[in-house]
C-alpha cells in the first residue's frame, strides 16, 4: 500500500487468513468458511455468515424486535439493535442467555445524520436500515468483542487487515492494547478520541462506556476533506473513512451527581450498518450500488423505460435513490402496522409515502407505482424477514389506497394554493407566508417544494424558515402526544430484587392450577405510590390505598389485553381486609396489587388469604377465548393467513379486537364473523395449553402477534382452540381461557368502526354479558312497539313507511322553498343597482345558510355580469348568528375578490370569513349589525367598481 492508501477498483476479491489461530478462546474457522471468504457475497449470504459465526459462539440468535419499540416512549421508532435488549442492560428483566446476536430492522427519519431530506442527494442516507450486532449480558468483555469482531470481518469476510484504523476513548488503554496484541495493528492505526466520539451513555444517569470503532480505509481517491493530514482521528465526516463496526463497553454506571462507578457485570454492545458493509463487500461506490438497492433502481428503469445513462442522471439519480429508498422503509412499516395517518409514527409512514410519489412524479409516473417497488422488496427480504411475505396483500392495498388519497389531496391542495396566490398578488405581496405553506402540507399533504415550484410559476417565493419553524412546533405536538409507559417508573431496587416476575408468581400459570382462585400467601411488602415511585410503608390501614406484593398470588395482573383480576384480602395474622381494585405489572414485570384496606390493617410477614372475584373472572375468561375465536373468523372471512391484530381489551364487561383492515366490514362480513364464531362455540371445541419453544409453536402455525413479547423465552405459552390436529385458533397468549368453547354462551358483535388508518375495531359481548345485551334490546324493541303501534313483525314495515313520509313531505317543502327562491329571486333582481357595465345586489334575507348559498347562484347565474351580497340572520343557535355570502361573476373577478370582501364586511359582525375570488362565505356573532355590515359591503364593492 502506497502512501495514499490503497486504491479499490470493482468487487474485491479477498483472501482470507489460513495460518494458525492464535486467540485465546476462539474456534479455528472450518475450511468451508475460509473457501466462502474467497469471494464477493450476496447480502443475504453475508446476513446469514453473521448469525451463524455468532450461532456457534454460544450467542443465542434473537429474531428483530419490530420497528415500533414496545414500551419505550423515548423512541419513535427503533433506531438500534440494542433496542429489544434495553432492560436487560439496565438490569430489569432477565431472559435464559447471556450473550445475544440479531439482524435489526432499524428506522430513521430524524437527528443530526438523519435528515430526511438528506435520503437522495447523498449516496449514505438512509431512512430504513438492518443493524447487525452481538451483545453480552454479563458474559464476554472486551477482549472477546474485539477478537469476534476481527476473525468475522478479516477471515470470515477476508477484508484485508491492512485497510482498517480503529478508534478507542483516549482514557481506554486496554482497548489500545487488544488491537494491538489480537490484530497486529501498529499504534499509528489506533486513534485515541474523546468524549464526543468514543464515550457511550444511555442517558444521563444509567450504564455507560467506552467504544471502539473499526474504520475502513477506502483510499485516498474517496477523500472528501481535502487535507493532506486526512486521517479518522479528524472526525470531520470525510468520505475515505467508513466506520464499519462500533463495540461499545458498558463498563460505569453514570451517577446523578456526575461521578462514575464500575458495573459489577459490564456488557458489550455492537453495531454494525448492514448496507455499509455490504457496499464494501461488493466493491459498490455507494450502498446505492449493492444488491439491496440495485433490483429496486432497475425495476424503476424498466417501468419508465429508462437506460443505465439516463437512470444516472444528477437530479433523476437522486430520484431514483429516494424511491430504492422509501419503498423499503415503506414496506416494513406496514408490515409492522404503521399506517399512514396524521399523528405520530403514522405521520411518518405518510411523509415517506409522499415523498416517494412526489419523485416518482418528478421520473415520469403518472399513475400509482409505488405497489411495484415494494413487489421487488418483498421478493429480495422476505425469506428473511417472513412478515413481508405473509403481509404482502395488506402491504399492497395500502400502499395503493394512500397513493390515490394523495392524488385526490394534491388536486385540493393546488386549489387552495391558487386561490392563496390570487389573494397574495392582490394585495401586491411577494412571498407565501411559512405558516400558509405549513398548512397546505399537513391539512393537505402538499409538500412544500412543490408549493415553492408553483409560487415560482406566479412570481413568489415561499418562507422556508417560517414553514420549519410550524414543523419544529408541530414536532412539539407530537412529541407530547407519545404514549407513556403504563404503570410505574421503578420501585425501589431493594424491593424488586427480592421479587419474582409476575410470569413466575402468578399460580394461574401453574400445571394443575391454571383455574385457581384462592391462596394463602405471606405478605412480602406494602408500598404506597408517591410521584412516580413506590415508598415502601410499615403498615397499611384502614381507609389507605396502597399496593400489595406476594410471591405467589392467584391475581392475574393486567398485560396482553386482559385487565387485571379484582377480589379480596383476609389477614389471618391479626383483623383486616382490603379489596384489591386492580392488579397492575411494573416496568420489571412485577405484580402489583392495588388495594383499599376495608377493615384492620396489614404489615409486613402477615399471612393472608387472598380470593379473586370468581364470577368476574369467568366473564374476562370468556371474554378472552372469544377474542381468539374473533381473531381466527375474521381472518379467514376477510382472507388474511397472518395475524392482524393491532390491539385488544378483554374485559368483564365487553371485548374490544382492533384489527389492520383498510375499509369497513360489510354487514354480510361481519354476519359471516359471527356466525363462525357462534358454530365454534357450539362445537364445544377443547381449549388447550402447552409450553414449547417458539420455533416449534410458530411450526405449529402460532400467531404470534407481538413477537417482541415472546423473544429469548425458552417456553412459550400456546393456547390452542380445537383438535390439535385442525385447530380453530392457535397463539400466544399469557391470558386466562375456558376450558371448552362451550362454556363462552353467545358472542354478539356490537358494533364494528374505524379508529385510526387502516384500523378498525369490533365490540363484542359473550355468556351473561350477551344475555343482558339481547334482554335490553327486546325490552327496546317492545317500547317501540308499543310506540308505533305495531306488533314487533310489523315495526320494520311501519318504519319505512314513516320514513317515506317524512321523505315526501321534505320534497314538497323543498319544492316550497324553491319557489319561494324564485320569488325573492324576481324580486332581488328588480332591485338590482348598476356598477360601471355591471350590476349589484346586496341585500339582507331571511333564509338558512344553504339556501342563502343557493339563492347567491342563482342571482350570479341571471345577472351574467354581477356581484352578489347577501346575509341573514341565522336563529338555529342560541344569540343567533349573522351569516354573509358573496358570489362574483367569472368576468368581474378581476375588479372584485369575493374573499376579500367577506374578510371584511364579516369584521362589522365580529367574525370571520374567506374565500376564492368567485365564492366566499363568512359570518359572526353579532347578527343585530347585519344592516350596517352589507352597508360597508356596498361601500367596498362601490369603491372597486
Amino acid at each position: 500500500m502506497g502512501p495514499d492508501g490503497p486504491h479499490i477498483s470493482g468487487p474485491i476479491l479477498y483472501r482470507p487468513l489460513l495460518g494458525p489461530a492464535r486467540r485465546v478462546g476462539l474456534k479455528r474457522l472450518p475450511q468451508s468458511a475460509r473457501i466462502q471468504a474467497m469471494r464477493p457475497r450476496s447480502s443475504a449470504e453475508t446476513r446469514r455468515l453473521f448469525l451463524e459465526y455468532f450461532r456457534e459462539r454460544g450467542h443465542q440468535v434473537v429474531p428483530s424486535s419490530p420497528l415500533v419499540p414496545e414500551g419505550d416512549p423515548t423512541l419513535l421508532f427503533t433506531n438500534a439493535g440494542m433496542v429489544q435488549f434495553k432492560n436487560l442492560f439496565l438490569g430489569l428483566e432477565k431472559r435464559p442467555y447471556v450473550r445475544a446476536t440479531s439482524v435489526q430492522k432499524c428506522l430513521r427519519v430524524s437527528g443530526k445524520h438523519n435528515d430526511l431530506e438528506q435520503v437522495g442527494p447523498s449516496p449514505r442516507h438512509h431512512t430504513f436500515f438492518e443493524m447487525l450486532g452481538n451483545f453480552s449480558f454479563g458474559d464476554y468483555f472486551k477482549r472477546e468483542a474485539i477478537a469476534y469482531a476481527w476473525e468475522f470481518l478479516t477471515e470470515v469476510l477476508g477484508m484485508p487487515k491492512d485497510r482498517f484504523h480503529f478508534t478507542v476513548y483516549k482514557d481506554d488503554e486496554e482497548s489500545f492494547q487488544l488491537w494491538q496484541e489480537l490484530a497486529g495493528a501498529p499504534p499509528e492505526k489506533i486513534h485515541r478520541m474523546g468524549e464526543k466520539s468514543n464515550f457511550w451513555m444511555m442517558g444521563d444517569v444509567g450504564p455507560c462506556g467506552p467504544n471502539t470503532e473499526l474504520v475502513f480505509d477506502r483510499g485516498r481517491e474517496h477523500c472528501t476533506c481535502g487535507r493532506a493530514d486526512c486521517s479518522p482521528a479528524l472526525d470531520n465526516d470525510c468520505d475515505r473513512w467508513w466506520e464499519v463496526w462500533n463495540l461499545v463497553f458498558m463498563q460505569f454506571e453514570q451517577r446523578p451527581d456526575g461521578s462514575r462507578i464500575a458495573l459489577q457485570r459490564p456488557g458489550v454492545d455492537t453495531g454494525m450498518g448492514f448496507e455499509r458493509l455490504v457496499a464494501i463487500l461488493q466493491g459498490a461506490e455507494t450502498n446505492y450500488d449493492t444488491d439491496l438497492f440495485q433490483p429496486i433502481m432497475r425495476k424503476i428503469a424498466a417501468l419508465l423505460g429508462h437506460d443505465e445513462a439516463e437512470m444516472r442522471e444528477g437530479a433523476k439519480l437522486v430520484a431514483y435513490r429516494v424511491l430504492a429508498d422509501h419503498s423499503r422503509a415503506v414496506a416494513f412499516l406496514l408490515a409492522d402496522g404503521v399506517l399512514p395517518g396524521n399523528e405520530g409514527r403514522s405521520y411518518v409512514t405518510r411523509m415517506i409515502v409522499r415523498r416517494a410519489i412526489r419523485f416518482g412524479k418528478r421520473l415520469g409516473f403518472t399513475g400509482p407505482f409505488l405497489g411495484e417497488l415494494v413487489k421487488v422488496v418483498i421478493e429480495l427480504m422476505g425469506e428473511h424477514y417472513t412478515e413481508l411475505v405473509e403481509r404482502k396483500d395488506f402491504i399492497l392495498r395500502a400502499i395503493r389506497q394512500e397513493e390515490e388519497q394523495f392524488e385526490r389531496t394534491l388536486s385540493a391542495g393546488l386549489e387552495r394554493l391558487e386561490a392563496l396566490i390570487a389573494q397574495l398578488k392582490s394585495e401586491r405581496r411577494t412571498e407565501v407566508p411559512g405558516a400558509e405553506v405549513f398548512r397546505l402540507y399537513d391539512t393537505y399533504g402538499f409538500p412544500p417544494d412543490l408549493t415553492k415550484d408553483v409560487a415560482t410559476e406566479h412570481g413568489l417565493v415561499i418562507d422556508r424558515s417560517g414553514f420549519e419553524r410550524e414543523m419544529e412546533r408541530q414536532k412539539e405536538r407530537s412529541a407530547s402526544r407519545k404514549a407513556v409507559i403504563s404503570g410505574f417508573a421503578r420501585v425501589a431496587d431493594e424491593i424488586i430484587s427480592e421479587m419474582p416476575s409476575f410470569e413466575a408468581a402468578f399460580l394461574g400459570y401453574r400445571p394443575g392450577s391454571e383455574r385457581r382462585l384462592e391462596a394463602e400467601e405471606e405478605l412480602f411488602d406494602a408500598v404506597i405510590l408517591e410521584g412516580s415511585k413506590l415508598t415502601e410503608v410499615q403498615a397499611l390501614t384502614e381507609g389507605a390505598e396502597g399496593y400489595f406484593l406476594f410471591k405467589e398470588s392467584p391475581f392475574y395482573a393486567e398485560g396482553g389485553g386482559q385487565v387485571g383480576d379484582r377480589g379480596w384480602i383476609t389477614n389471618l395474622s391479626r383483623h383486616g381486609k382490603a379489596e384489591v381494585l386492580d392488579v397492575e405489572r411494573d416496568r420489571a414485570g412485577v405484580a402489583l396489587h392495588k388495594v383499599r384496606v376495608l377493615e384492620g390493617e396489614f404489615v409486613r410477614g402477615d399471612r393472608c388469604r387472598l380470593e379473586v372475584d370468581a364470577t368476574r373472572r369467568k366473564k374476562i375468561m370468556r371474554h378472552h377465548t372469544a377474542t381468539h375465536l374473533l381473531h381466527a373468523s375474521l381472518r379467514k372471512v376477510l382472507g388474511y393467513k397472518q395475524g392482524i391484530q393491532a390491539g385488544s381489551l378483554v374485559a368483564p364487561e365487553e371485548l374490544r379486537f382492533d384489527f389492520t383492515h383498510l375499509a369497513p366490514l360489510a354487514q354480510e362480513e361481519l354476519s359471516e364473523v359471527e356466525r363462525l364464531v357462534n358454530e365454534a362455540v357450539l362445537a364445544d371445541l377443547p381449549v388447550t395449553i402447552t409450553y414449547e419453544t417458539l420455533e416449534e409453536a410458530k411450526a405449529k402455525g402460532a400467531m404470534a402477534l407481538f413477537a417482541e413479547d415472546y423473544q429469548g423465552k425458552e417456553k412459550v405459552r400456546v393456547v390452542t382452540t380445537g383438535e390439535p390436529g385442525s385447530p380453530f385458533s392457535i397463539e400466544l397468549c399469557g391470558g386466562t381461557h375456558v376450558r371448552r368453547t362451550g362454556e363462552i354462551g353467545l358472542i354478539k358483535i356490537i358494533a364494528e368502526e374505524g379508529i385510526a388508518a387502516g384500523v378498525r375495531r369490533i365490540r363484542a359481548v359473550a355468556g351473561t354479558e350477551a344475555l343482558r345485551l339481547l334482554t335490553e334490546q327486546a325490552a327496546a324493541l317492545k317500547q317501540a312497539s308499543a310506540l308505533l303501534k305495531a306488533s314487533e313483525r310489523e315495526l320494520l314495515p311501519r318504519l319505512e313507511g314513516l320514513l317515506k313520509e317524512r321523505a315526501e313531505l321534505e320534497s314538497s317543502l323543498a319544492a316550497l322553498r324553491t319557489e319561494l327562491l324564485s320569488y325573492r329571486l324576481e324580486e332581488l333582481l328588480r332591485g338590482a343597482e348598476s356598477l360601471d357595465g355591471a350590476k349589484l345586489v346586496a341585500v339582507q334575507v331571511e333564509l338558512g345558510a344553504e339556501e342563502l348559498k343557493q339563492l347567491a347562484d342563482l342571482l350570479e347565474a341571471r345577472l351574467e355580469r354581477g356581484v352578489v351580497l347577501l346575509g341573514s340572520a341565522e336563529r338555529s343557535v342560541p344569540r343567533g348568528r349573522a351569516v354573509l355570502v358573496c358570489k362574483v361573476s367569472d368576468a368581474l373577478t378581476k375588479r372584485f375578490h369575493a374573499g376579500e370582501i367577506i374578510r371584511e364586511v364579516a369584521k362589522v359582525v365580529g367574525g370571520n370569513g374567506g374565500g376564492s375570488p368567485r365564492f366566499a362565505q363568512g359570518g359572526g356573532p353579532q347578527p343585530e349589525k347585519l344592516a350596517q355590515a352589507l352597508e360597508e359591503g356596498i361601500k367596498l364593492i362601490k369603491s372597486r367598481a
